[in-house]
């Protein structure tokens, strides 16, 4: 095994959650178990390799964690052979490749993934592409993509963003002539809150103390007003389930 892989795996495996928690004391042990052994050798010895065949002795073995660490050697060779590029674009299963909720993952961003869910939730795809189940949340594709398109779609995400957050500015300035919004430097406040967490803009409303039951934002008027505001100025509002407004441009 080159010394790169040997590396990869011990990386991967280091960093993989484990249920029995003694597992990565007893990884870093037989580490340095084995570094004393290679510079006291007479001859010489490649670390990674030599842990990597202690560590497979060990999972062989009968020794307390020794059935879940061969797993988690085999999740960790399972996703090496199966993650083979350096980027790759992840999509929910049900939505466009031209959504723009499409983003870019690295390569050593789906191996982490693939070594933390295990194997048998991880398939590969024709042309490259990784199929990864989420349980009950439905199933992630990862398709490989060109380094150049990679840096495309990444600065075109990072322009809707900039734009989601400008668009914010001008919609929080729009409505606080004309609705109270929360005030952050008061601990007891109340009104419209506007935020764009991702690549779109939400409108809502906070109370640090609820009253209970309908408010100002459900029964007060204030989302008509908000929404006849931002529908007045061109942007196109939709409800969200959570009752807040989704303003794009």
């Amino acid at each position: 095994m080159s010394p790169t892989d040997a590396h990869t795996l011990l990386s991967l495996l280091r960093g993989a959650p484990f249920s029995a928690p003694y597992l990565g004391e007893t990884i870093d042990w037989i580490r340095r178990s084995v570094r004393h052994e290679v510079e006291q050798a007479p001859f010489p010895l490649d670390l990674e390799d030599e842990t990597l065949r202690r560590l497979e002795a060990y999972a062989g073995g009968t020794e307390p964690g020794a059935a879940e660490l061969a797993q988690r050697l085999a999740d960790v060779r399972h996703a090496v052979a199966t993650v083979r590029h350096e980027h790759y674009t992840a999509l929910v299963i049900g939505q466009s490749s031209r959504s723009p909720a499409a983003r870019v993952s690295r390569g050593s961003d789906v191996l982490k993934l693939a070594t933390a869910v295990g194997r048998a939730r991880v398939t590969a795809g024709p042309t490259g592409a990784i199929v990864i189940a989420a349980g009950h949340s439905g199933s992630t594709v990862f398709r490989p993509i060109t380094s150049e398109s990679a840096h495309r779609l990444r600065n075109a995400a990072r322009e809707r963003k900039e734009e989601s957050v400008r668009r914010a500015v001008a919609i929080r300035q729009l409505l606080a002539k004309h609705v109270r919004m929360a005030d952050w430097s008061d601990p007891s406040t109340a009104g419209v809150v506007v935020d764009s967490p991702d690549e779109t803009v939400s409108v809502s409303w906070w109370d640090s103390e609820p009253i209970g039951g309908p408010g100002p934002w459900d029964e007060g008027g204030v989302r008509p007003l908000c929404l006849a505001l931002l529908s007045g100025r061109g942007y196109t509002v939709t409800l969200a389930a959570d009752g807040s407004l989704s303003v794009s441009g």
